[in-house]
């Protein structure tokens, strides 16, 4: 009896066994399963990231953390797959914490549950981005999807009062307010667009004064399907343009002001301008155009006070200003987001700068800002390519060629510096071969711990 009893009891020991190693097994090959779905979505492979983790998940749904099941919902959405899509994506907004996080999942469930028909749904889960986005310009684009939810379904009030939301919250991201709109000082296409969608909306309701309000506001942002619609209906657009009040006095102190200011800026003396500035604006606002915006806006930024350099340099955007100027403000925005790990922002205006760039010095310099917005980023590819086309303009600029560096003939501290650091970036990238050819130029070029390196070696 109690060999049989030994026996049974070996028995079940040797399955409990075996039960773990399989599931150790499955473990480690999930964990290979989402590991390889993450290099798909990195691709944009959004079909082979959700089968991989759809894998993994069918092993044990515990395997996958908040990020991978947010990334399947993702991958499904991705794929217009509306049902799998909603299902993960419902189970990443009870885990997630971050609201940008959180903004993104219910924003791709509202779309989803619209693709479904569900309304009442998709309503819900904007809302629900809207209270975890901070961005004012975000929430103007989700308030216009709401709009035309509501449109769909014939619901007047709503349509109107969604996209009224949405540009008011478009003028907060702009910094500026519809008096100033109705001054006639605002050209901006985007904010124009926007009105000229609500009178669209208040004509297919036949909402008379709203349509009319929108339509001469949409006009004189500058809006050209709205300058039409009014020139076609002889509406004069021009006529409802309201200038503030002020006096032949109060113009005359204003641009006192600005003239101290600029006089402070020639001996950048920025701490002075702002004040100066400031005065100027609350006494006689009409007095500013592109340049004085844009001087605010250089005072913010050398005195570290990005908020509000943003703020003004985005003012002086909604002027005519030429080709200098504004590759200036795009490359200032720029360093300004960057500063603020606002990367999206700062690679759009980075990427305008260089494209409005001058000469060889401009695209030196919109590489290296472009190289280091990418690291922030850790992309590390692009991060690369900008210290390369860095290195090449720099060259370039100083009448060097890759024979001279080469051959031994070139001490720089620039590229010495550029080449070490293009050496840990393909290192990092296991590219070997391309890291040990930049630590022979960087050593080549002066630098010390280069050399360092490759006598270890």
């Amino acid at each position: 009896m109690k060999k049989v009893l030994l026996a049974t009891t070996l028995l079940f020991l040797f399955a409990i066994g075996l039960s773990a190693q399989i599931s150790a097994d499955h473990k480690a090959k999930g964990k290979d399963f989402i590991e390889q779905a993450k290099e798909y979505a990195t691709q944009q492979e959004f079909a082979l990231a959700a089968q991989y983790l759809q894998k993994a998940y069918n092993i044990s749904p515990s395997l996958l953390d908040c990020k991978a099941i947010q990334l399947l919902g993702i991958s499904y959405y991705m794929m217009e797959d509306s049902s799998p899509a909603i299902k993960f994506l419902e189970l990443s907004a009870k885990c997630a914490a971050d609201k940008e996080a959180l903004a993104l999942i219910y924003t791709y469930l509202s779309d989803s549950y619209l693709e479904m028909g569900h309304y009442k749904q998709a309503v819900e889960n904007s809302l629900k981005a809207i209270s975890n986005t901070t961005d004012d310009k975000e929430i103007s684009l989700i308030y216009e999807e709401l709009a035309n939810m509501h449109f769909d379904v014939e619901d007047t009030v709503k349509t109107i009062e969604s996209m009224q939301q949405g540009i008011a919250h478009y003028l907060n991201h702009l910094s500026i307010t519809e008096e100033a709109v109705m001054s006639g000082s605002v050209k901006n296409e985007e904010l124009g667009k926007r009105y000229f969608n609500l009178t669209w909306f208040a004509s297919a309701f036949n909402l008379e004064s709203v349509m009319l309000n929108s339509v001469v506001k949409a006009a004189l942002c500058g809006d050209k399907d709205a300058i039409s619609y009014c020139i076609d209906n002889n509406i004069a657009y021009q006529e409802a343009i309201v200038l503030p009040t002020t006096t032949i006095h109060e113009d005359d102190a204003a641009t006192a002001l600005i003239e101290q200011a600029v006089g402070h800026a020639s001996k950048q003396e920025y701490k002075s301008v702002i004040p100066k500035l400031e005065k100027a604006y609350s006494i006689s606002p009409t007095m500013f155009d592109g340049n004085t915006f844009h001087l605010m806006g250089l005072a913010y930024y050398r005195n570290k006070k990005y908020p509000s350099a943003i703020k003004y340099f985005e003012r002086a955007l909604q002027f005519d200003l030429d080709k200098k100027s504004l590759h200036f403000i795009y490359g200032t925005l720029a360093d300004a987001y960057n500063v603020r790990k606002d990367y999206t922002k700062a690679l759009k205006n980075a990427e305008k700068a260089l494209y409005l760039t001058n000469g060889d010095e401009d695209v030196l310099k919109c590489s290296l800002r472009l190289a280091s917005i990418y690291y922030a980023q850790d992309d590390y590819n692009s991060t690369i390519d900008s210290y390369q086309n860095a290195i090449r303009y720099y060259m370039k600029i100083h009448s060097i060629t890759e024979n001279q560096v080469m051959e031994g003939h070139v001490r720089d501290e620039f590229l010495a510096k550029t080449h070490l650091k293009l050496t840990y970036l393909l290192n990092e990238l296991m590219r070997s071969d391309a890291s040990h050819h930049h630590l022979e130029k960087a050593a080549l070029c002066g630098s010390e711990y280069a050399i360092e390196l490759l006598e270890k070696e």
